[in-house]
């Protein structure tokens, strides 16, 4: 069953410009150290960032919650799998508000066009 479906979409000029303004202060704070490995790593950093934050956010939309109660973006980790998909890691607060909630998968569609990064998440419990 569907527990959840959230969407996000996040200009990446938007999150370029905190990147430049806040530094390691702005990603420390928002992404795991291997997602800033990862988009460091890349062309267009800002572009990979922006699809993770959007991922974020649309997962806590498909849960319902917000950040709240305990829940930061860093317990929220975007990764692949060995196809290179896509998929959300949990740590802390998220994972156990998903244990709690019998959530047992979790989608992840992302996409960008240069301007926009957009993320899907669908939760199954």
């Amino acid at each position: 069953m569907i527990y959840g479906i959230g969407v996000d979409i996040v200009q990446i000029p938007r999150i370029e410009k905190l990147i430049e303004q806040q530094g390691d202060r702005f990603l420390n704070n928002v992404f795991t150290e291997a997602e800033i490995g990862f988009c460091r790593g890349k062309a267009r950093p800002a572009a990979r960032f922006a699809l993770r934050f959007a991922a974020k956010e649309a997962f806590v939309k498909a849960l319902g919650t917000g950040f709240r109660n305990g829940l930061g973006f860093r317990q929220i980790e975007v990764t692949k799998d060995l196809n290179g998909r896509p998929i959300l890691g949990f740590h802390g607060k998220s994972k156990e508000i998903c244990k709690e909630r019998g959530i047992r998968k979790s989608h992840l569609s992302l996409s960008d066009d240069g301007l926009y990064a957009m993320a899907v998440v669908l939760l199954e419990d």
